[in-house]
């Protein structure tokens, strides 16, 4: 890829093309695409093939500069076939002035498909030739709390009259390439269509835009055609523009890594690229070279006999390329000493209502990043749900290379969003049921899964995707942890995670506690259950449900077995990491069942839902009780402290086995972001102390989050409670603080800020005595 970047007199000028880039999905440093699938380099121009009715507009954003003042911006641009017959809703251009200096540019990286706030302006060519300019900042409505997934018609996107227009003779269908300019001067933008090789004009309009905002990012926009549009020899240039070299995103996207018993795992993450590629990795003295999976497109390296005692800098690169990506290998925390864990869950970006701003979409988390780095913990935990597979662009594909880079797209903004904490610090990383594209899912891990009949393909347990696609979100996130246990796939041909780390005096089992698990709706045909909830009548989940069929698995639960008593060197605390509880901590109306959780009402502080009672989940990990109960007197055996996430619902339980108060505690910590809040209200009782869930698993709660009129704005994000989770862990008074932080609370902020009911203390929680 050419990119040359000059400024002279104060003018800077930016010029690309793709002459030297290989045939591939991924544009280039400069460029964010909208989405991975929809566009791609070939035979040396930039193609957007995607023409699906309802994914209009798809964008390509150009990270390295913004516009502020005047600039011209040219690009040449064509329908890719010239044989079809082109319609008023078909065009190409530029999106101009998206965003603006107070939005995070990554938010505005994303602008695409629909209008709306601090969308910008679509400066563009039409079917016959003709420069045109629209709003795309007006709103056209919808409030789905998922995926933007709609139509969009011409009226949505209003005209902008222009004061003057030159319209030279053109063929009424004007198939070929044109050369597309928009020139700011002072209060006026002048539009141009010229033929490429003849630069004679073929059509000309000026706007006055005193009343318009164009400054901002920059994008190339494709809208429809038979088969897509082309693009090339792109330029920007102005003494308004100003270059921003610190915003490149790759070709190294991501590190991650992790260090145990010595032994350094770091796995790094590229994007699609062409052909069999390698990454390299300098640390030391040493120069390592592997090769990059072309499915996961992630490389991991794995240096043995590791020296803990020293902090140490890396750099990682794609061969070839002489961009680094630099990170900091910690020196391992002395295990006498106190050591801090980040736990966070759930990275949802939209809830619905969008604007393109801070107001309307959650990423790139910025406000949790920063309250993360100033507390500046020693180890990382991230206990699934990275992705959401609906998260604003929807997760339907129309095959399985688009459904990897659909996980790869949406898994590239984790990393953006989270990737200055993660190469700087070891990072434990879990896949959850969204990340694999599931609403809830039921591994069923020990046997071979089919659909059955009657029951939706998730009710039947199993993965929906092949072993290929799950196995690569396996690399992208669990390929930088200690190898595991038991390499041995599941039955299903799926990869597995769960191990053993051990950093800081601390020793950690991770699990896979979905990987296994069956499926309430194949042990239990008698309760009618759909998508985990049993809803045959007079059907009685606490003493109906309990079937002996895998929760953890007979692999975890072995491995479990000999971690909980096996203590090694200066190891003082055990924590069990996995994905969710071993109860079911929820209320809903009385009478109901799950699948509206976020259209229940909100009730100010201090207010409970009057008609609340327990449910049974069976997505959650109260069920199968059996094997929940052998789950939690592991956890007892180690007296190990059990952290999670999933349920959107910060709490501190302790789990009960024969009686209250006789299991270890549990930490589920607040959702990064959430559009499916729980709560636990129970009516005629105090939310805390002694209770019993829907499955009548025994549980005390010390603590609970639920969602409440929060005060803080936007409340579509606050009102859900998100936040995230950090651990003290002191050897000296084995004591561990749970601490769980209010997404609104600032970096640094004082320990009163945090959700009411923390922090907690849990004393005498190391290993226990002879």
């Amino acid at each position: 890829m050419l990119l040359v970047a000059l400024t002279l007199a104060a003018t800077t000028q930016m010029q690309q093309n793709w002459n030297d880039v290989p045939n591939q999905h991924w544009i280039g440093k400069d460029w964010h695409a909208n989405r991975l699938q929809d566009w791609q380099v070939k035979d040396k121009k930039v193609l957007c093939t995607e023409v699906n009715a309802r994914l209009p507009m798809r964008t390509l954003h150009f990270l390295t500069a913004t516009t502020e003042g005047d600039f011209t911006a040219t690009v040449t641009t064509s329908a890719i076939t010239q044989e079809s017959e082109p319609t008023q809703n078909t065009w190409s251009g530029f999106l101009l002035g998206v965003g603006s200096n107070d939005i995070d540019y990554r938010l505005s990286a994303l602008v695409h498909h629909v209008p709306a706030k601090d969308g910008g302006l679509i400066a563009g060519v039409d079917h016959e030739g003709m420069v045109f300019l629209r709003r795309n900042d007006i709103p056209v409505g919808g409030n789905s709390l998922w995926s933007i997934n709609t139509k969009i018609k011409p009226d949505d996107l209003p005209l902008v009259r222009p004061t003057s227009t030159i319209r030279m003779h053109v063929p009424a269908q004007c198939h070929g390439a044109v050369i597309l300019s928009a020139q700011q001067k002072g209060d006026q933008l002048i539009l141009t269509a010229a033929h490429p090789k003849t630069n004679d004009v073929l059509s000309r309009s000026t706007y006055e835009i005193a009343d318009l905002d164009t400054n901002g990012g920059i994008a190339l926009v494709s809208h429809h055609g038979e088969e897509g549009y082309w693009f090339d020899d792109f330029s920007l240039a102005g003494i308004g523009v100003t270059t921003h070299s610190d915003r490149v995103f790759g070709p190294v996207l991501c590190s991650l890594y992790t260090v145990s018993e010595n032994v350094l795992n770091l796995t790094a993450q590229f994007p699609p690229l062409e052909g069999s590629r390698n990454a390299m990795l300098r640390i030391g003295n040493q120069e390592l070279i592997v090769p990059i999976d072309t499915d996961s497109w992630s490389a991991s390296f794995r240096i043995t006999e590791w020296d803990v005692s020293k902090d140490m800098s890396y750099a990682l690169f794609l061969e070839g390329d002489q961009t680094p990506y630099e990170g900091l290998i910690r020196k391992e925390p002395s295990a006498k000493k106190p050591i801090k864990v980040a736990a966070l869950t759930c990275h949802k970006t939209y809830t619905g209502n969008l604007q393109w701003n801070e107001n309307g979409l959650w990423f790139p988390q910025a406000d949790i990043v920063a309250a993360v780095n100033s507390k500046n913990p020693d180890l990382l935990y991230f206990s699934g749900d990275q992705i959401y597979e609906g998260d604003l662009t929807p997760a339907h594909q129309k095959s399985e290379e688009a459904y990897l880079l659909d996980y790869l797209y949406k898994w590239t903004h984790w990393c953006w969003a989270f990737g200055d904490l993660t190469r700087n610090r070891p990072c434990i990383t879990i896949p959850d049921d969204h990340d694999v594209y599931h609403g809830n899912l039921w591994g069923a891990g020990e046997r071979d899964a089919q659909k059955v009949e009657g029951l939706t393909l998730q009710d039947s347990g199993g993965y929906r995707h092949n072993p290929r696609f799950v196995n690569a979100v396996h690399r992208t996130q669990t390929s930088h942890l200690p190898a595991p246990v038991d390499p041995t796939f599941d039955a299903q041909g799926n990869s597995v995670y769960f191990t053993r780390l051990r950093y800081g005096g601390l020793d950690i089992a991770i699990l896979g506690d979905r990987q296994f698990k069956e499926s309430p709706a194949i042990a239990c045909p008698e309760g009618e259950v759909y998508n985990g909830w049993f809803k045959a009548e007079g059907f009685d989940p606490k003493t109906q449900s309990d079937k002996e069929v895998p929760l953890l698995g007979s692999r975890q639960e072995q491995f479990l077995e000999v971690w909980s008593t096996n203590w090694k060197g200066d190891d003082w605390m055990k924590f069990v990491f996995s994905q969710s509880p071993f109860v079911c901590l929820q209320t809903l109306p009385e009478g109901t069942f799950g699948g509206n959780q976020a259209g229940l009402q909100v009730f100010p502080v201090g207010e409970k839902a009057p008609n609340d009672v327990p449910v049974a989940d069976g997505d959650s990990n109260g069920w199968p009780q059996s094997g929940r109960n052998r789950a939690v007197r592991l956890l007892k055996n180690a007296n190990a402290i059990h952290v999670c996430g999933d349920q959107h619902l910060g709490s501190v339980v302790q789990y009960g086995i024969e009686e209250h108060g006789d299991g270890t505690f549990v930490f589920c910590t607040p959702a990064i972001a959430n559009t499916w809040p729980r709560r636990w209200m129970p009516k005629g009782k105090p939310i805390l102390g002694n209770h019993e869930d829907g499955f009548g698993n025994l549980m005390t709660v010390f603590a609970v989050s639920n969602p409440h009129v929060s005060g803080h704005e936007p409340a579509a994000l606050h009102d859900r409670v998100p936040g995230w989770g950090l651990l003290d862990c002191d050897p000296a008074t084995e004591r561990v603080t749970m601490h769980a932080w209010p997404r609104w609370a600032e970096p640094n902020a004082s320990a009163s800020d945090q959700y009411d009911g923390w922090p907690i203390f849990v004393e005498q929680a190391g290993k226990p005595k002879e």
